[in-house]
């Protein structure tokens, strides 16, 4: 198995590195960074600093959308780092969330994500592209980068199994077999469109705190336990939730601060609370506790075909604490 971080430059860069590094020296395969742009440093310039922190370690976007660069910028950036690192680049693509909100738009449809799935492959070959009506160059210094698509409803699973490299998955040890059901979606998908379902590549994502105790660990979580509300914002998802929180998630989503995304100790946290959306929230996509509950994952996940465990550690009041335990959790599965 595998293991990942996502991690994000924030106030102090010699934490970010720290983290990068430490993942590195404990044999870390992934490092990616979060694409938040009114709350944290720039994705590009943090990924830099992450390929040279990490020299061994894949590196991406976890995850950018459309919509805040033009998709020439992007396949530019992500193949003048993937020179840079000696060709350890993929990209996380998604429809987007902090990064939409902080520009005022809604998430991006399939249909403009099947659009830019296209002309980023285009590009990434060093073809040209139409993109708005407008004719795009090609890239003078093509590279051929993987995309991998964060997909959550059953048409965004089928997107993903259709034309992604490899999609990302976010689960929590309490969701596993929802788990299985969406991997299933993908591979269903894949075969449909004639691919190799095997040939899909797996990323989990968890809210990750490994801890001696479950309370804990919890209470180490709570910025980004706050996120799983954000996650809840199509019709779908919100006919899900139990009567009595759906108001409660529709005004935490209304006044939610893209600005304080998974600060620890946030406004974000302070809201979740108020509202009284802690303990509903808690249990989705997190992993919570000792060593022993972490291995016992990452061996059911193992056993499903997943490839790569990403821990999201922005949200953490002492990351450096669950990056060694999860080197722990794989040392003991």
């Amino acid at each position: 198995m595998k293991l990942g971080i996502c991690s994000l430059w924030g106030a102090d860069l010699d934490v970010f590195r720290a983290e990068v590094r430490l993942a590195s020296d404990l044999g870390y395969d992934l490092i990616t960074v979060g694409d938040s742009p009114s709350g944290w440093h720039d994705l590009y310039v943090s990924l830099t600093l992450a390929a040279l922190e990490a020299p061994m370690a894949t590196l991406a976007p976890l995850v950018t959308s459309p919509f805040l660069r033009h998709p020439l910028v992007t396949a530019n950036a992500l193949c003048s780092i993937d020179d840079l690192s000696g060709g350890r680049v993929a990209l996380g693509l998604a429809t987007g969330g902090s990064s939409v909100l902080a520009i005022g738009r809604m998430p991006a449809t399939q249909v403009e994500i099947r659009a830019e799935f296209i002309a980023l492959k285009a590009l990434f070959s060093g073809e040209s592209v139409e993109w708005d009506g407008a004719p795009v160059k090609p890239l003078r210094f093509p590279r051929n980068i993987p995309i991998y698509y964060s997909a959550f409803g059953p048409k965004a699973l089928g997107l993903a199994g259709e034309q992604a490299d490899g999609v990302i998955l976010f689960a929590g040890e309490q969701n596993l077999d929802d788990l299985a059901l969406r991997i299933e979606a993908v591979r269903t998908a894949a075969a449909q469109a004639r691919r190799d379902p095997a040939k899909i590549d797996i990323w989990v994502v968890s809210y990750v705190s490994v801890r001696p105790t479950p309370e804990a660990a919890y209470d180490d979580l709570k910025a980004f336990i706050a996120v799983n509300a954000m996650a809840m914002r199509t019709p779908e998802t919100l006919a899900k939730v139990p009567t009595q929180f759906r108001a409660k998630v529709i005004e935490f989503q209304s006044r939610y601060d893209p600005t304080e995304h998974v600060v620890v100790g946030g406004k974000n946290v302070a809201l979740m609370e108020e509202l009284g959306l802690t303990e509903y929230l808690r249990d989705f996509d997190t992993l919570a506790g000792p060593v022993e509950v972490a291995a016992d994952m990452l061996r059911k996940l193992e056993a499903m075909g997943v490839s790569t465990f990403i821990a999201a550690l922005p949200g953490h009041a002492d990351p450096s604490e669950t990056i060694r335990g999860l080197a722990a959790a794989r040392e003991a599965m």
